[in-house]
């Protein structure tokens, strides 16, 4: 897929604002269409959905990659089936995206929890009491989910909860090697939430907003199941893939957006009204050169308050398994770290689990700045590092893997980032209280709205899901619905 040229590797075209003003000539040739919808991932393929559901036909999708989904990505290889990208349904029925998998028949079976083989041991393989499993993990994650209980943290980050609860629910012993052991593994599975570097950056007043709707549940055939199912009601015509936008002119005296594209071949349109859909992450870094005349200022001030997080995965598979017969759920406590500086990423490693369905392949999540450094490292130099951490912390002979898959979300120019967008302890502190105002459109010099937003980022209480994705696309479906009726 060819690239638009940029000094920063970027994806969009490095283009000085004066020589992307349109001229006569590209205007008259760029193709006139009623919505310009940026992005082809689930918030775009939603409202490009409803649209139609309301009678609007006159779209385009815009896709930057050469596949739609977004951070919805099934990896499909043989007999292997796993999710790069997201991998749950957060909900039972309370949920829209679970009743619609539902009546797809969709909804994978779960393994009941005593099919897994649960083992705790240290990075040296010893092993364990499980018992912190459900005292401590369990425990303060599912306190979290009750909206209220973070109050008297909302001026301090989200992990002073934790840090502050750890003591009693742990007991005697938490500050000894192996208490701080389980506490640096708790850290890992809040940080894996959010991806962030440190759990004290993220706003409790924020993570206080998102509303939990229950159990996680599968895909039965891979989540990329939704994303057929959105465009299989979308013209083929209407859809253009590896054509990332350069530049956005919005504020033109005629009333008109003029968008233009790079990639494969140059290409404007001309719409009344655009949806951008973009990940957080792209939006932050790219917005001061995509959009002409720039953001205004407060809202480019919140995009600033509004991180998008990095947690990547490694999934590894054999013919059989070799650490027996069932499914697997391996928790790691680092009770020494004393890996050489290039396999210091690997301290972020503190679950090794069976992947649903796939009875020989394993799965580990890396977060933050553990999952970018891995990010950096060759291919091949990460499956050297996993398979000599297995082979330490089972005390087996572990085989090279013949399925290997490693995610690089952070590096990718088209989602610099992944999973959950979180507001920071700065941001609250700056006034940014509800994520509506990342959704708030913006309108010319004549006061018609011409830009409007969608994605988790976009979403008060379900951000960092693909539901709460879904959302905000039929929502700047319908808003778009309302200005063109008023045009």
């Amino acid at each position: 897929m060819e690239k638009c040229p940029s000094s920063r590797d970027s994806g969009l075209a490095d283009i000085s604002p004066a020589s992307a003003l349109p001229n006569g000539d590209n205007s008259s040739r760029a193709e006139r269409v009623g919505v310009v919808i940026v992005g082809g991932g689930v918030a775009g393929l939603t409202a490009a959905k409803t649209l139609l559901e309301e009678g609007v036909e006159d779209f385009v999708i815009l896709e930057a990659q050469d596949r739609l989904g977004g951070r919805v990505h099934t990896v499909r290889r043989g007999p292997v089936l796993v999710e790069a990208g997201a991998e749950w349904i957060h909900g039972g029925l309370k949920n829209p995206l679970y009743r619609l998998a539902s009546s797809l028949h969709a909804v994978g079976k779960e393994a009941p929890e005593d099919a897994y083989e649960r083992r705790v041991v240290t990075q040296d393989g010893e092993p364990c009491d499980p018992t912190p499993c459900e005292s401590v993990v369990t425990t303060l994650m599912d306190e979290c989910d009750n909206n209220g209980i973070l109050a008297p943290y909302y001026n301090t980050g989200y992990g002073q909860y934790y840090v502050d609860r750890f003591p009693d629910v742990y007991g005697p012993g938490h500050d000894s090697a192996k208490g701080k052991a389980w506490l640096h593994l708790l850290e890992q599975m809040v940080k894996g939430e959010e991806g962030t570097d440190s759990w004290m950056d993220i706003s409790a007043q924020d993570a206080d907003e998102y509303i939990d709707l229950g159990e996680d549940y599968n895909w039965t055939d891979g989540f990329d199941t939704l994303v057929n199912y959105l465009e299989k009601s979308i013209p083929n015509d209407r859809i253009r893939l590896n054509s990332p936008v350069s530049r956005i002119l919005w504020n033109e005296s005629d009333d008109e957006v003029e968008v233009m594209t790079c990639g494969e071949g140059e290409v404007s349109y001309i719409t009344s009204v655009v949806l951008v859909t973009v990940s957080l992450g792209v939006l932050k870094e790219q917005h001061e050169r995509l959009f002409w005349p720039v953001l205004p200022e407060p809202f480019a001030r919140n995009l600033q308050l509004v991180e998008l997080g990095v947690a990547n995965k490694i999934q590894l598979g054999w013919p059989v398994t070799w650490w027996g017969s069932g499914p697997l759920e391996l928790f790691l406590l680092w009770t020494s770290f004393d890996l050489e500086s290039e396999m210091d990423w690997l301290y972020g490693v503190v679950a090794i689990e069976s992947v649903y369905n796939q009875p020989s392949v394993l799965a580990m999540f890396i977060m933050g700045e553990y999952s970018r450094k891995m990010e950096k490292l060759p291919e091949d130099t990460v499956k050297e590092h996993v398979l000599s951490l297995l082979r330490r912390v089972t005390r087996q002979d572990v085989p090279t893997p013949t399925f290997f898959n490693r995610t690089t979300w952070g590096s990718n120019p088209w989602t610099r980032g992944s999973y959950s967008s979180f507001v920071s302890v700065g941001g609250t502190k700056a006034g940014l209280l509800r994520r509506e105002a990342l959704a708030t459109p913006i309108a010319n010099a004549n006061r018609k709205t011409v830009l409007t937003w969608a994605g988790e980022h976009t979403h008060n209480t379900r951000y960092g899901t693909v539901d709460g994705a879904m959302a905000t696309g039929k929502r700047e479906a319908h808003r778009i619905l309302s200005i063109l009726n008023a045009n």
